[in-house]
């Protein structure tokens, strides 16, 4: 992960009022904390839809949790790509839609069984999915094809269309199995592009190439942050992030930062973060706009305590502690005296101008 990578997810995401990703293993607390995030930072206007959205977040869980293949010693020996050992989950607000994004390995033996029961409910209309949920019920067929087939039904019920879905081979025994859901509001005139299925893959190669565990883009006013960082707090033995305090306390620091000091633009201090794990260190990223007339001055903050040495940033540390130093002068903040104090690395940074009034700035840190 590096500053620069930061910004491509950005621009990424750009159309996206708010979004989520995570990637690894999934259980409730996950579930969650990607419900009451997104419901969270829902605009009023689609506040109709938050139970409706989080019925289908739900749905999508357990249809990962009933496709997904286990991990066992045989799979372990089959030596799979790194890129399809991990179930993928995404939900993105863009114009007026909702977008809801599962992935995740299935065994080849049970594809033409989920195509086929997608390509049914995907067929049929109202009156004939009615039937068909009637039917799974009456038949009792509550097993897991059958009880997996009501999952469908029902999510074409609630959205009012298909399913985009795709299987992506892996080998002769796997596959990755995606599937998109889109929630709109029939009231609201419908704005901004349609969100293809495609998009999702390219999303999912990038954050498993990158290693990203999870990924948040959206508003960072104080507002919004507060309920960020207990999302995480709370989540954070089920993500299975070692260095807990460590790791918290950086996002605490970062994502303050963000709040306090990101551009507003259209009313909203919008801004992205990551969270990935490899080699047994954790990668923070973030990035935001920020003031043109704010570059140098954070600028010369980050580059003092790159040079410095452990013992002259807890003393630099220490001092501040004390004194209290104003930092508009351009020495170092708090803040980041402290980031610096527990990397492994320099803070890695880089400012992107945009144009005369703001620039895009990205950080990462490593621990």
């Amino acid at each position: 992960m590096t500053p620069d990578t930061i910004y491509d997810y950005f621009k990424i995401l750009e159309d996206d009022s708010i979004s989520f990703t995570y990637r690894g293993s999934f259980n409730n607390s996950i579930l969650s904390m990607a419900t009451e995030l997104i419901k969270n930072n829902m605009d009023e206007e689609h506040s109709k839809l938050k139970n409706k959205l989080s019925f289908l977040m739900i749905e999508s869980f357990q249809n990962i949790a009933k496709y997904a293949d286990t991990k066992t010693e045989e799979n372990e020996a089959s030596n799979l790509p790194a890129e399809s050992e991990n179930e993928f989950f995404m939900t993105r607000n863009v114009g007026n839609s909702f977008y809801i994004v599962s992935a995740n390995l299935i065994d080849n033996n049970k594809v033409d069984m989920v195509r086929e029961k997608l390509e049914t409910v995907n067929r049929s209309d109202k009156k004939e999915l009615n039937t068909l949920f009637k039917t799974i019920l009456t038949n009792k067929q509550l097993n897991d094809q059958g009880g997996a087939g009501l999952g469908f039904i029902e999510m074409v019920r609630k959205t009012k269309g298909p399913l985009p879905f795709d299987f992506v081979k892996i080998n002769d025994e796997k596959s990755m199995f995606f599937m998109q859901i889109k929630l709109s509001n029939p009231k609201i005139e419908q704005k901004g592009r349609d969100v293809e299925l495609d998009d999702a893959k390219v999303i999912h190669r990038l954050v498993t190439k990158e290693k990203i565990l999870m990924m948040h883009k959206g508003s960072f006013s104080h507002e919004a942050v507060g309920p960020v960082l207990k999302m995480i707090e709370d989540n954070m033995q089920s993500m299975k992030l070692r260095k807990q305090k460590k790791v918290y306390h950086f996002l605490v620091e970062i994502l303050q930062n963000i709040s306090k000091h990101a551009y507003v633009l259209n009313d909203d201090r919008d801004g992205i973060f990551l969270i990935g794990l490899d080699g047994g260190f954790f990668n923070i990223g973030t990035g935001n706009y920020i003031a043109n007339s704010h570059v140098e001055n954070l600028k010369n903050q980050i580059d003092q305590v790159n040079s410095l040495d452990n013992d002259a940033l807890n003393d630099l540390y220490r001092k501040y502690l004390r004194e209290g130093r104003d930092t508009e002068s351009g020495s170092a903040g708090l803040g980041i005296i402290d980031l610096a104090r527990e990397t492994t690395e320099d803070i890695a940074y880089k400012f992107t101008p945009l144009n005369d009034t703001y620039s895009f700035f990205s950080l990462t840190v490593k621990l």
